[in-house]
C-alpha cells in the first residue's frame, strides 16, 4: 500500500498555474498511490456557493481518473467556521479558510471526533478533544473488507494539519495532545490499524544522530503562570507543574521520540532502512527562510504496529527525487510531499 501526504499551500490564494502544477505532479507520479492526505486546501467562499477553485479542482481531478477513487474532506466544516460569529471562531475566521482532503481507492467514511462516546468500536474513555480547529483534523475509516490483499477490514486514517506555534502556541499544544491522547488510548484498547499523516509543524530538528529537538517558546515562557498550569505524576512521585515550554516540548516529543511516546506508532521515515536516513536539515519538507534551522522536516506519515514499513521518500527535488516545491514552469507548494510504502500483516 502506498500513502502520500502533502500540504498544498492554501494559506494564500492558489493561482490556476499553481493548481495546474500540483495536479500535474500527481498525474505524472502518483498512479500507484492508494491513499492521499492533503492539507491546507484553499476553501474560501464563492458567490455561487460552490467549493473554492482549489478544493473543487482537486475533487474534479480524482473524479476524472479511470481508476476509481473516493473522497472525504472538511470543506463544509471550514466554511461554517469561517462564517461563524461565535467566539473564538469569529476572531480566527481567516485561519479556517483551508481544509483537509483524504482520497482513497477504497470506500471511505468521515468519522467526526465526538466529545461524547457513542460507541463505534471506541474505548469508553475516548473523549480527549482540545482543539478549536476541527477542520484540520480529518479522521476517516477506509473499508478494505472486499480487498483480499489487505489483512484488515477497516483502516483508520488521520489527516492532520497542526496549527503553527508562532501564532497559536496553546492551540498547537492542544492539537498535538488531541492526536496523541486519542490514538494512544485507541491503540491500547482497540488495536485496529491506524495511518496518521500530515503537516505537524514539528519537530524543530532531527539531527544526523537521530536526536529530536522540539520547538519551544523563548525564555519568557518559563515565567510562573505563563499559559495554563499542567500537572503530571510519574512513578509514584508527587505531582509537579510543567512550564508552558515543557508542555510544548513534551507534546512534540510524544509523537516523534520513541523513547518518550508510548502510543504504538512508528514514523515511516525513521523506520525505513538506516542508510537512507539524513538529518532534517538535509532531507526536509519545508523551508522557513528566517528559521533556525531554515530547513525542517515538518511533514510525516506514521503507522501503527500492524504495518511493516517498506520505505519512505520525501519529494523535495534532492537526490534526483520528484520536486514538490516547484516545476519547470513555476511554483508548486511550500511543502514537499511525503510518500510511504507500507504493508499490513496478519
Amino acid at each position: 500500500m502506498k500513502v502520500l501526504s502533502w500540504n498544498l499551500n492554501g494559506e494564500t490564494a492558489v493561482s490556476d498555474s499553481q493548481l495546474h502544477n500540483q495536479l500535474q505532479l500527481l498525474n505524472e507520479n502518483c498512479g500507484d498511490v492508494d491513499v492521499f492526505m492533503f492539507q491546507a486546501v484553499r476553501n474560501d467562499s464563492t458567490k455561487n456557493g460552490e467549493w473554492d477553485i482549489h478544493l473543487n479542482g482537486l475533487i474534479e481531478y480524482f473524479e476524472s481518473l479511470s481508476r476509481e477513487y473516493y473522497v472525504a474532506h472538511t470543506g463544509d466544516w471550514s466554511r461554517e467556521l469561517m462564517a461563524s460569529d461565535v467566539q473564538p471562531h469569529s476572531e480566527i475566521s481567516g485561519t479556517h479558510n483551508r481544509c483537509n482532503v483524504t482520497v482513497s481507492r477504497w470506500p471511505i467514511e468521515r468519522r467526526p471526533l465526538n466529545l461524547k462516546n457513542h460507541g463505534h468500536r471506541k474505548p469508553r474513555e475516548l473523549n480527549y478533544y482540545y482543539s478549536h480547529f476541527p477542520e484540520k483534523m480529518l479522521v476517516t475509516a477506509i473499508n478494505t473488507a472486499a480487498d483480499d490483499t489487505i489483512e484488515a477490514s477497516t483502516i483508520e486514517v488521520w489527516n492532520v494539519a497542526i496549527i503553527n506555534g508562532s501564532n497559536w502556541g496553546e492551540e498547537k499544544i492542544n492539537m498535538l495532545k488531541t492526536v496523541y491522547d486519542r490514538i494512544y488510548l485507541q491503540n491500547k484498547k482497540v488495536g485496529y490499524p491506524v495511518i496518521l499523516g500530515g503537516d505537524f509543524n514539528a519537530p524543530k530538528e532531527e539531527t544526523s544522530e537521530k536526536q529530536l529537538i522540539p520547538h519551544g517558546k523563548p525564555a519568557y515562557t518559563q515565567y510562573p503562570f505563563y499559559g495554563d498550569p499542567y500537572y503530571f505524576q510519574e512513578n509514584g512521585k508527587a505531582a509537579v507543574e510543567q512550564t508552558f515550554r515543557q508542555r510544548w516540548e513534551t507534546a512534540e516529543q510524544q509523537l516523534f521520540d520513541s523513547g518518550i511516546g508510548e502510543w504504538g506508532m512508528q514514523d515511516t521515515y525513521l523506520a525505513s532502512s538506516p542508510e537512507v536516513y539524513e538529518a532534517s536539515t538535509e532531507e526536509y519538507t519545508h523551508i522557513v527562510h528566517n528559521g533556525n534551522p531554515s530547513r525542517k522536516r515538518l511533514d510525516h506519515i506514521l503507522v501503527s504496529d500492524q504495518f511493516a514499513v517498506r520505505g519512505c521518500e520525501i519529494w523535495n527535488g534532492q537526490n534526483e527525487s520528484v520536486n514538490g516545491f516547484e516545476r519547470d514552469n513555476g511554483y508548486t507548494s511550500d511543502h514537499a510531499p511525503v510518500v510511504a510504502d507500507i504493508e499490513i500483516g496478519e
